[in-house]
Order: structure tokens, then C-alpha cells, then sequence
């Protein structure tokens, strides 16, 4: 029988400090060295794709910002990036994220710095499921080794360890986040540990990470109600209006946004494109094959996007599950089922796209089962009959796979040789006789135990290093940037007002001289000079058409010429509209020098770009760049979230054009928005408003009022819960 949680923490309290530490520091230690395994082989591991284009430059310009004790909240000069609450994964309201924008700020070595915090987090994610492994049920080695496996799936080392870094963040620390949570709820301790980490997992802004937070609040709920236990009901209910509330004010900004975004339009459709079919899972044994994942490259995505564990086809040693274990399962029962619906769903569902972002979860819940299973049934309960199950499993799983990528065959007899070779050694080490109990001594099943975790621990470290030796880095593909930060920083420097690129500015990545004449993405933030084609995931519809930019910041050739067209409502220049000064036009995409209208002069010909300024040097994003006829208006102040104009003047005209794209938010005290001029610049009707009047336009995360009540009873609840708490152990103690 497994013992009951409050035994356990008795007899762990009986135990020396190094019995209870050292299978979780294994765990770590091996994690840890598997993470750097990979720098070795590879230094820019963990510095690829969105990290590396979306990522630092984000966690540089936060670091920025707090240096300067504010918070970002709307850069006008970013125009489509610069909502920050919108954007959610720059994690403003995180504390962890401050930490990791502070250090960026100050690091030396961009991959450097993204390899530290992502290996510090791989730690977590293995002590959260040592943790959360003890807690359904396994014994130390086999939670240790569910510690090891669970970081090391695939997903989770070449999607979101290389690349997609708040997807990492919330895998690794959701493990931690449901152990408190049944913790808090269902032993009653204290729900700070679950306050902290679930804060913690929302406020990184990765709604996938939130979406399994939701199923397994649900889940919790719909177990006590059937329980009729009335005091885990409360518990649960409190969890959830906690996580609910941040929830609110985390990511209601971004759905308020996205009616002016091409997210509006996003379809329910199913493209094929990054989630899973049934077959592929047949490949979650086998570390050195792909599956059939289609994505940016085709057909099949170069890389194990389905690997959970190569011990997955050796289940059938365990089976079956005690009927108390699978009860106390019931948890990871539900969220595997959740998530491996969600994998097998179609590759758009509105803004949620490419489920197969859920692998991770999927895993962890299976290892969670593994490891409890092994627990129950090694070594007393292997037999012949569950061996040859195991090995039929194995078969089943390579044949299938096969038949699905067939290119694959010697990746595939390679694994299955591997776990047939184990099935055979935890048979022998099972079966094997060996002296009975003596007092003092490890009993002769632990030792088997240990020895059949320890050799598989040690196997997982080999998978891991032939992975490298096949895929070296993320099948997310790298822009190779410079990774110095002070080369990063003097980019662009010097440049006239605020600047904006043009054209396809990413030929000559591989090439390093490149880089010396632009950055990419968000490594924009690094550039003293503020710069409009940073990377976004709310392209502004409206203003992406009219300059047909991507959310990268890439446009086609006509950006250019539209910049220097002239507007037909207001006969102003379009890039002094957006107060544009400085144009970096791709030489890729304009071989022949363009022609350069009046006011503007070719400051430099580069040999990846050409570099235009204006005459006279514009200010910043922001401001009032065309008034109507009749109309003039002075600016009396102005931030990057208000502008105060006073009125001089109201003419036939009335309205005010500001270089700022008029998101969901902004209002306006003592005048009226118009219609935004081209559909994408806010433009403010005075019509109304004496001479001598102040117009005051502000901008507030949508819709600020329920933001602001959602953010004060988060707090309530938490307090109220603390409150509830003591007051039952106070009532608890008196006799």
C-alpha cells in the first residue's frame, strides 16, 4: 500500500537530511548537466528563434525600464509592438521576469544569459516533478528518475528550451504549481507556496500554461464536489478565483485588443501545421525519430516533437496499476487525456494555433504514471506474461512508426534495441536472487530499484547525447546574431529620430559583417535609436496592410514607396505622419538605389542596406503630426501614455492627427477620438473645444476599471484565504 501524505511527511521527518535530498539533487545535478551537455555541442542551443529575435531583445528593454524605476506600458515608437499589456509575454507584472530583464540588461553574452535562466529553470522543472511524483505516490529513485526524463522529452529540449522560452517557463514550472496546489487544497497547508508559483506561471503571459493551470482547478473541483468535502471545495474555489483573477488582468488587454489585429480574423481550420496525428504518438519511445509533424519545412519537422521517454513502450512491465494507485491518479489521468486531445486537435482553433505546444504536459503526465507504476510493481511483480506484453509494445511502436517514416528505419531498430535490451535487464535484475533483510541494510528490492533507476538514468544521458549528435539544434531556425551585447548596442547609432525598415532585412544573416548594419526582431530594443519593425504577436491590421509588414517587421517593396507617398486626406507625407526620420531600406529587396523624394537625402549606402534621413530631423513617436485646416493646437505634454494639447485655434477642420495607433484604451478629456486617418493613426476631433481649452489624450490597458478591480480582489482573496486559515487553526488548537 502507499502510505497516506501526512504518513509520509512523518517518516521523512524521522530520516537524515541527506536521505531526503539526494535522489532530487540527482535529479537536478543530471538535468543541469544535460542542459550544458548541449552548449558544449552546441553554444547557441538555447539563444534560437523567438529567443533569439523575440525573447532577449524584449527582456533587454524591460531590464531598461526598470532601470529607470517604470514599467512599460505603450511605446509609440513601436507602433504594432510597442502594447506591451497586449502583448502578454513580456511579462510586466512578473517578478521572475523583472529578474530576467534586469540581468539581460547588465549580461555581457546574450546566449549566455538565455542559457543560465533556461537551465535554472530546467532545475525546477525537475525538482517540481521529483515533488509532484512523491506526492501520487512513487518511491524516491522512481521519482528521481521521473525528474530526469521529464525535462529531457522532446518538445520541451528543441521547441521550448531552444526557443519558445515562456513555453519553458510554464512547463517547467507547472509541475511546482500542481504540487502546491494539492498541497494547499487538499492537505490544507498553506496556499502561499500556490499563491506565488501559480502568480508566477499566469504572470509570464503563455496562455498554454494557464489553459492546463484551468484543467486542473476543474479538475480539483469536480473531484471534491463528488467528495461532498466541503472545506476542499472552499480551497479549490479560492485557488481558482485567485488564478482567475490574474488571468483577468494578464490577458484581458490582449482579447480587448485583438479586434484591431489580424488575431481577429484568425480561423478554426485544421492545416496540419505543428500538431499531431495518432500515428505520430506511436513515436513517443523513440528519441532518434521524428514523427510526421508538419511544419514551416515541410512535411516532417527535423526534430523529436513527440518523444516523451524511451521507457514508454516498457509500461506493460507495470501493468496492472493497483486500484488505490490509479485512483490517487485520477489528477493525471485527466490531464493526460486533456492534453493528448488538445495535441490531436486541429492546428488552428481561433488564436490558439499549433497544439502540439501541449507535448510537454502530455509527457508529464505520462511519466507521473510510469513512475507510480514502476513504484507499485518493480521488482516483486514482473513476469514472463508482462516482459513479452512490453516486448510486443516495443514492436507495435516500431512498426508503426515506421510505416510513418520509413527514412527513419535505422533510428527506429536503434531504440528498439535499446529498450529491448532493458526490458531484458530489469528482468534479470528483477528475477535475480539475493540474501534476505538485514537490519541496518538496504532491502534487496530497494537495491534492485536502485540499480534498475541509476543504469536508466545513465541510458537517458546516452539518448540524450546521440540526440545532439543527430540534431544539434532546434529545427526553429537561427538568424545567427551576434550575441555580444555591446555589439548588439551600437547598431544604428547616431541615426536621426526614430527609424523604421524596409524590404527583406534578412539576407546575410550568416554572414557576421552583416550585422553591423541591422538587428532583427526585438534585438531592436538594443539600438539606441527607436525603431518601428520590432516584433510583434498582435500585428495591427490596418497599419500591417498599408505597409504590408509581418509580425517580424519584414515588408514587401511597396513599404517604401508608401512611406513617401503623399496622404490624400491630409497631403502630408506618410512618414511624417508617423514622425518617422531614419528609413533602412533592404538592398535585397531594392538592388538600384531608390529614388529619394524632397526632404529626404541617402545619408549612407551600406552593403547589406541603403540609409535615408530626413532633412530636418523629426520627433519621436507620439506627438501631433498634422492639425486640419483651420485648426492649431500646441502641445503642452507629452509621455508615452498621454499627451496634453491646448487649443489655439478651431478651424473648418477640426481634427488632430497624434504618431500613434489608436489601440483599444485610449480616450480622450475634454474633446473626442475621430476616425483614425489611413485606419491606423489616432486622430482626435476638436470641434467642440474653446481656444484656450486642454485636450488631454490617455492611453490605459483596456478596459482599465475591471483590470484594476480584478488586480485589488486577487489580493482580497489571497488575504481572505490567510485570514480563513488561521482562524481554523486557532479554532483547531482551542480545546
Amino acid at each position: 500500500m502507499i502510505a497516506a501524505p501526512d504518513t509520509d511527511e512523518r517518516v521523512q521527518g524521522s530520516e537524515s537530511l541527506w536521505t531526503r535530498v539526494r535522489w532530487p539533487l540527482l535529479s537536478v545535478v543530471v538535468t543541469v548537466g544535460l542542459a550544458l551537455g548541449r552548449v558544449l555541442v552546441n553554444p547557441r542551443f538555447y539563444f534560437t528563434d523567438d529567443t533569439e529575435r523575440g525573447s532577449f531583445g524584449q527582456w533587454w528593454a524591460l531590464g531598461e525600464y526598470l532601470t529607470q524605476s517604470r514599467l512599460p506600458i505603450l511605446d509609440p515608437s513601436a507602433w504594432q509592438g510597442g502594447n506591451y499589456f497586449a502583448e502578454g509575454q513580456w511579462g510586466i507584472l512578473s517578478p521572475v521576469t523583472w529578474l530576467i530583464g534586469l540581468s539581460a540588461y547588465v549580461a555581457p553574452d546574450a546566449a549566455l544569459h538565455a542559457t543560465a535562466w533556461k537551465a535554472l529553470f530546467l532545475a525546477i522543472f525537475a525538482i517540481g516533478m521529483f515533488l509532484l511524483a512523491r506526492d501520487f505516490g512513487a518511491s524516491r529513485p522512481w521519482a528521481a528518475l521521473a525528474a530526469v526524463l521529464a525535462p529531457a522529452a522532446g518538445f520541451t529540449v528543441y521547441m521550448d528550451a531552444a526557443s519558445w522560452s515562456t513555453g519553458l517557463f510554464d512547463s517547467c514550472l507547472l509541475p511546482l504549481v500542481w504540487w502546491t496546489l494539492r498541497r494547499a487544497v487538499e492537505r490544507g497547508r498553506s496556499p502561499i507556496p500556490f499563491l506565488v508559483t501559480s502568480f508566477t506561471l499566469i504572470t509570464f503571459g503563455y496562455v498554454f500554461g494557464v489553459i492546463v493551470l484551468v484543467v486542473l482547478l476543474v479538475e480539483t473541483l469536480v473531484r471534491q464536489i463528488v467528495a461532498r468535502d466541503g472545506a476542499r471545495i472552499l480551497r479549490t474555489l479560492l485557488a481558482s478565483a485567485w488564478g482567475a483573477l490574474w488571468t483577468i488582468v494578464v490577458y484581458l488587454p490582449a482579447i480587448m485588443t485583438s479586434p484591431v489585429t489580424e488575431r481577429s480574423t484568425d480561423p478554426f481550420a485544421n492545416e496540419h501545421f505543428l500538431n499531431a496525428d495518432v500515428a505520430d504518438l506511436f513515436s513517443a519511445g523513440s528519441p532518434l525519430t521524428t514523427g510526421s509533424i508538419e511544419s514551416f519545412w515541410g512535411p516532417a519537422t527535423q526534430g523529436p516533437l513527440v518523444y516523451i521517454a524511451w521507457l514508454v513502450p516498457l509500461i506493460p512491465l507495470f501493468l496492472p496499476i493497483p486500484r488505490d494507485a490509479v485512483r490517487r491518479l485520477v489528477p493525471v489521468w485527466v490531464l493526460g487525456i486533456a492534453m493528448l486531445v488538445f495535441v490531436l486537435a486541429p492546428s488552428e482553433m481561433g488564436p490558439i494555433r499549433w497544439p502540439i505546444r501541449m507535448m510537454p504536459y502530455v509527457a508529464i503526465a505520462v511519466i507521473l504514471i510510469l513512475a507510480v507504476a514502476a513504484t507499485r510493481a518493480f521488482p516483486e511483480r514482473l513476469t514472463r506474461g508482462r516482459v513479452w506484453a512490453a516486448a510486443g509494445l516495443v514492436a507495435a511502436m516500431t512498426y508503426v512508426s515506421w510505416v510513418g517514416e520509413m527514412w527513419s528505419w535505422k533510428s527506429l531498430a536503434l531504440a528498439a534495441a535499446l529498450q529491448l535490451a532493458a526490458l531484458l535487464g530489469f528482468w534479470l535484475v528483477a528475477r535475480r536472487r539475493e540474501d534476505g533483510f538485514v537490519a541496518g541494510r538496504t532491502s534487496p528490492w530497494e537495491r534492485k530499484t536502485i540499480a534498475v533507476v541509476l543504469a536508466s538514468i545513465l541510458v537517458t544521458v546516452v539518448v540524450g547525447a546521440a540526440q545532439m549528435t543527430q540534431w544539434r539544434e532546434s529545427p526553429l531556425p537561427s538568424v545567427n546574431a551576434p550575441t555580444a551585447t555591446d555589439e548588439l548596442e551600437g547598431v544604428l547609432d547616431g541615426a536621426a529620430g526614430d527609424a523604421i525598415v524596409v524590404g527583406n532585412y534578412y539576407t546575410g544573416q550568416s554572414t557576421p559583417d552583416s550585422w553591423g548594419e541591422r538587428l532583427m526582431g526585438n534585438l531592436w530594443y538594443l539600438s539606441d535609436t527607436p525603431v518601428a519593425s520590432v516584433y510583434t504577436v498582435l500585428p495591427f491590421a490596418a497599419y500591417a496592410e498599408d505597409l504590408c509588414s509581418d509580425l517580424r517587421g519584414l515588408t514587401c517593396a511597396d513599404a517604401l514607396s508608401t512611406l513617401w507617398s503623399v496622404d490624400d486626406e491630409t497631403g502630408v507625407m506618410v512618414s511624417d505622419l508617423m514622425s518617422i526620420s531614419t528609413i533602412v531600406a533592404a538592398k535585397d529587396t531594392y538592388p538600384d538605389r531608390p529614388a529619394v523624394p524632397e526632404g529626404w537625402h541617402l545619408e549612407r549606402e551600406g552593403y547589406w542596406n541603403w540609409f535615408f534621413e530626413r532633412d530636418e530631423e523629426l520627433p519621436s513617436a507620439g506627438g501631433v503630426t498634422w492639425q486640419g485646416s483651420g485648426t492649431s493646437v500646441a502641445v503642452a505634454e507629452e509621455t508615452q501614455t498621454t499627451v496634453t494639447l491646448t487649443v489655439e485655434e478651431v478651424g473648418s477642420d477640426p481634427r488632430v492627427v497624434l504618431s500613434r495607433l489608436p489601440f483599444p484604451g485610449y480616450s480622450v478629456d475634454g474633446a473626442a477620438l475621430a476616425d483614425p486617418v489611413r485606419d491606423y493613426l489616432l486622430t482626435v476631433n476638436v470641434a467642440d473645444v474653446a481656444p484656450g481649452d486642454t485636450v488631454t489624450v490617455r492611453f490605459l490597458p483596456p478596459p482599465f476599471p475591471v483590470l484594476a478591480a480584478s488586480f485589488i480582489l486577487a489580493w482580497l482573496v489571497a488575504l481572505g484565504w490567510l485570514i480563513g486559515r488561521a482562524i481554523a487553526r486557532r479554532r483547531a488548537r482551542t480545546p
